[in-house]
């Protein structure tokens, strides 16, 4: 049978006899920039796929919030999209993607932003302006915050004359965003599909894999010349083990797994003198821990890497902040250098030193997420062994006005709505007075069910009472209790004068 060769054309190899430097550069230079180009390339092929992922898992979690808003609006006009962005503003979450970055916008700001752009819009087509192209043009120039809005457009809600016909204009732009989204999306799958495909064309050596190990070690790891200045570990003591035989020895091993909290910091011993010299040297000092590594690579082993972040978890504990996320920065070129090999921690380093901007963007995001972690999780290690909050009291839920000028209060019902409703008033001609019977009856359902001692509280109108009450629940259940307030309409905010609560653009 003939053999099939054609595998190997995707092999992407650095030919150094193909290479025809220039009269003014030594050959080994050219070499040395032929590799580096082709490293470069393909770490920023790989960047790229990984922004296009981000982006389309972004869309995933603003896509739903987007069509419950643009859902509300068809059925309460402008005064629901009012609403929701007085709740962003108000009641922000903080729930926010996770790249790590200090700056990273949280998901309700980046619904804010859509809705703010969405109301100038509106507000600029209701007074006349066209829409050419699904983009809504002013004096043919395209809207956005350089132009302003309307001055009804400041209020809380339009002119009655303008109300029926900017609540289906929302409606309407928010469907064209929606629409624009879904297009989006499309483009970058199409452009992840052709970076992957054009990423597998060739076959490097971040592709190749040992055909008998599941492991990889940096070779050559020599004594550390520290520790051998008199300065000896302690030898591990030899214990006669008793081995059982078991049929299916992945089973006990998978359980035993399952049993461990991989939170939890790791159980190892203190650092070796070599290992504690190592994380001594300050964060962003790549040269120097180059050269450590070029005099002592003794530290190239996993259980350095260990080491190091179970010497992060004790600094962060004890408070020493600066110097876990040092041990952080330095157990992670350890692992680095141990997943690139020895052939590619020179090459690495060199990244680092020179500040190429993918490899240090890449190196801290990895850093801030780890140290993050490790921070996180020292805070619930030490609320879960005091069993109390992070503040070092009992977590509680309570009402706190965010400006000391304003005043909490609170709108009780007193009692089942009556069988006629009667509203005077402007506008009142405008509600539905079935669903104003209903959002009634649902408030008085509400505080109906909530626990004896808090309807007290509440009655009494005072907050100090009210925050007692809800200081002795459990802060899920106040939390669960707090939201059933607002959707009631049970708390009221005010101060002195008039406040505007929109978002303005």
């Amino acid at each position: 049978m003939p053999l099939n060769y054609s595998k190997w054309d995707m092999l992407e190899l650095s030919d150094d006899s193909d290479i025809e430097e220039h009269p003014n550069v030594d050959k080994k230079s050219m070499i040395r920039w032929k590799q580096r180009d082709i490293h470069e390339k393909r770490e920023a092929r790989r960047l790229q796929i990984l922004k296009l992922k981000s982006e389309l898992a972004l869309n995933s979690v603003l896509r739903p919030r987007i069509q419950a808003v643009a859902s509300g609006v068809s059925s309460g006009g402008a005064a629901h999209f009012r609403a929701v962005q007085r709740r962003l503003k108000e009641q922000p979450s903080p729930e926010k993607p996770n790249t790590g970055a200090p700056n990273q916008p949280t998901y309700d700001m980046m619904l804010g932003q859509l809705l703010g752009d969405t109301w100038r819009e509106a507000a600029w087509v209701v007074e006349g302006s066209k829409v050419e192209a699904g983009v809504v043009k002013k004096d043919g120039k395209k809207v956005d915050e350089s132009t302003g809005q309307p001055k009804w457009a400041d209020e809380h809600l339009p002119p009655d004359g303008k109300v029926e016909k900017m609540g289906a204009v929302l409606a309407e732009r928010l469907d064209w965003h929606l629409k624009e989204l879904a297009k989006r999306d499309g483009e970058v799958e199409k452009e992840i599909v052709k970076e992957e495909a054009e990423q597998k064309k060739k076959i490097t050596s971040e592709d190749m894999t040992e055909g008998f190990s599941a492991t990889s070690h940096v070779k050559g790891s020599a004594p550390s010349p520290i520790e051998n200045k008199g300065i000896k570990e302690p030898k591990k003591s030899k214990k006669k083990e008793e081995v059982i035989e078991v049929l299916n020895p992945g089973a006990a091993s998978s359980s035993k797994a399952e049993d461990t909290d991989e939170e939890d910091m790791p159980e190892f011993g203190p650092l070796s003198p070599a290992q504690r010299t190592f994380a001594q040297i300050p964060i962003g000092e790549f040269d120097k821990s180059y050269a450590f590594i070029q005099k002592d690579s003794s530290v190239l082993t996993e259980r350095t890497h260990d080491s190091l972040l179970a010497e992060a978890f004790e600094a962060e504990r004890r408070g020493d902040k600066k110097f876990a996320k040092q041990c952080v920065h330095q157990a992670l070129l350890v692992n680095y250098c141990r997943q690139l090999g020895r052939d590619g921690v020179g090459l690495f380093f060199q990244r680092m030193i020179q500040r190429n901007p993918k490899s240090i963007t890449m190196f801290n995001q990895d850093l801030e997420q780890t140290y993050t972690r490790i921070a996180t999780r020292t805070v619930e290690m030490a609320a879960e062994s005091a069993g109390e909050g992070p503040d070092g009291e009992r977590e509680q839920i309570q009402l706190v006005a965010e400006d000391p000028n304003m005043e909490i209060t609170f709108n009780l019902p007193d009692g089942p709505p009556p069988e006629t409703i009667r509203i005077e008033g402007e506008g009142a001609e405008e509600m539905d007075m079935e669903e104003v019977k209903a959002f009634l009856q649902r408030k008085w359902e509400i505080f109906g069910g909530f626990p004896e001692r808090l309807r007290v509280a509440l009655k009494s109108e005072k907050l100090e009472q009210v925050n007692k009450a809800l200081g002795a629940m459990k802060v899920a259940e106040a939390e669960e209790i707090v939201g059933l307030m607002q959707e009631g309409g049970m708390l009221s905010f005010s101060e002195r004068g008039v406040r505007d609560m929109t978002a303005k653009s």
